[in-house]
């Protein structure tokens, strides 16, 4: 493979394997197998998607270190702020490293260390590597079939009471689905996907639920197949019966209708009304079991268990307020939080805290900025409608972030550092429109 073009990554269709293609793999990867399967000599770090996700990260390295064209000199704001978190987050690591730790630290700290890496990677060669606005629109549609088919397997999960991923086998990874069960709350079953835990299934189902959206309603040959999907990604979002869930797929929903018309609004809600029917009809006491869940909150442990966190964690940052105790390091034994942006105080520090703030405002604000130019050159509505949807998806997974501990679950983490990699890509390919014009 060779550069395509100053600062990108990748080669031509007519080339052969291009960015988006990469990010393809990465894709399925971390969508179609089972997030307990891993290389079992490298723990956590060892799932395929971060594995892959580290050997996209050196690739991309060695392309920048080896390019020989002049940079343009603008600031591209997605990647300066990744390596702006990898930065802080490697001196949290050297901080913690220079201490004593427990031994069950350091193997945290060194695998927290090479997921961050494999995001890394993910976002800079999504931001930097996708050639142009077809090739991103192929890489969208893809990663929406990827959530619709993970969703239809969730809505057969609910259906059969069968885990059914357990059955897979791959050589060379740990099976990591023995005893692996479909979970149970208020007496129904809460489908996983192929994600660890019902609640990691609700949020990236939700993360998508945007892209899904735009997918089913703009012109294409496949959009009766995506709005099946849809209707499907709607249903397992219900059964996940999971707040985190349902406040994530709310938030996306609502930032994806700021762009809509009225009639396109009355629209969505006229179809989600008939979803809801439907669903209360066919699963008796389902909306009932749902609203439960926000009525009875002040009698949840898990919610107990949230309010319950800041004095312990108030405890754990006043130790190294600035850099923190170590990514990955806050182990459950001392506590569960439930709040990706608290873990992150505690871990990395104040300045681990700016640096992820950072990045998820700098994916928000590019996806907006390439939907305002899109919008403004005129016949490109479809293309706008995408990067609106990326901006509501990244809104979702910044919410999803403070209802659970997201760096924990490879699939949260990983579809919301591609979801800013994608918006990165957006503007730095509207940018170069304009300018070509």
């Amino acid at each position: 493979m060779t550069l395509a073009a100053p600062e990108r990554i990748g080669v031509a269709r007519s080339g052969g394997i291009d960015a988006a293609a990469l990010v393809t793999v990465y894709v399925c990867l971390l969508w179609f197998i089972p997030s307990p399967m891993v290389v079992s000599a490298l723990g956590s770090a060892g799932s395929p998607a971060t594995l892959f996700g580290i050997g996209v990260f050196l690739y991309w390295a060695w392309h920048t270190v080896r390019r020989s064209e002049p940079s343009d000199g603008r600031a591209r704001t997605v990647r300066a702020a990744m390596l702006g978190m990898v930065l802080v987050l490697l001196v949290a690591y050297a901080h913690a490293m220079a201490g004593p730790l427990p031994g069950d630290e350091i193997s945290t700290a060194d695998s927290g260390l090479l997921r961050l890496i494999s995001l890394a990677g993910v976002v800079l060669l999504a931001c930097d590597g996708i050639s142009d606005f077809d090739r991103l629109v192929v890489v969208l549609r893809r990663l929406a079939f990827a959530a619709g088919l993970v969703a239809l397997l969730g809505l057969a999960q609910y259906v059969t009471g069968e885990l059914f991923v357990d059955r897979i086998r791959i050589p060379g990874l740990t099976a990591g689905t023995e005893g692996w069960t479909l979970g149970t709350r208020s007496g129904r079953i809460r489908p996983s996907g192929t994600s660890m835990s019902p609640i990691e299934y609700g949020v990236v189902l939700g993360m998508a639920l945007p892209l899904v959206t735009v997918c089913a309603s703009v012109q294409s040959r496949f959009r009766w197949l995506f709005r099946a999907m849809l209707v499907a990604m709607i249903a397992s979002i219900f059964f996940s019966m999971s707040r985190s869930a349902y406040i994530c797929a709310l938030a996306g929903a609502i930032v994806l209708a700021l762009s809509w018309n009225l009639q396109q609004r009355l629209r969505a809600l006229g179809f989600l009304a008939v979803v809801s029917t439907v669903l209360y009809v066919t699963v008796p006491g389902l909306l009932g079991a749902i609203q439960g869940l926000f009525s009875n909150a002040d009698q949840d442990p898990s919610i107990s268990s949230r309010t319950g966190s800041y004095d312990i964690a108030g405890a754990f940052i006043a130790e190294s307020p600035l850099v923190g105790k170590g990514f990955g390091t806050f182990l459950p034994k001392y506590w569960i939080l439930d709040n990706a942006y608290l873990g992150m105080t505690i871990e990395a520090g104040l300045l681990g805290l700016v640096s992820l703030l950072a990045l998820i405002v700098c994916g928000l604000v590019s996806a907006r900025t390439a939907r305002r130019t899109l919008q403004l050159e005129g016949g490109r509505e479809e293309h706008a409608q995408y990067a609106q949807a990326v901006l509501a998806s990244v809104a979702a997974g910044g919410f999803g972030l403070a209802f659970f501990d997201a760096f924990a679950f490879p699939q949260t983490a990983g579809c919301l550092f591609l979801f800013i990699g994608l918006a990165g890509a957006m503007q730095r390919i509207t940018q170069e429109s304009v300018r070509s014009r």
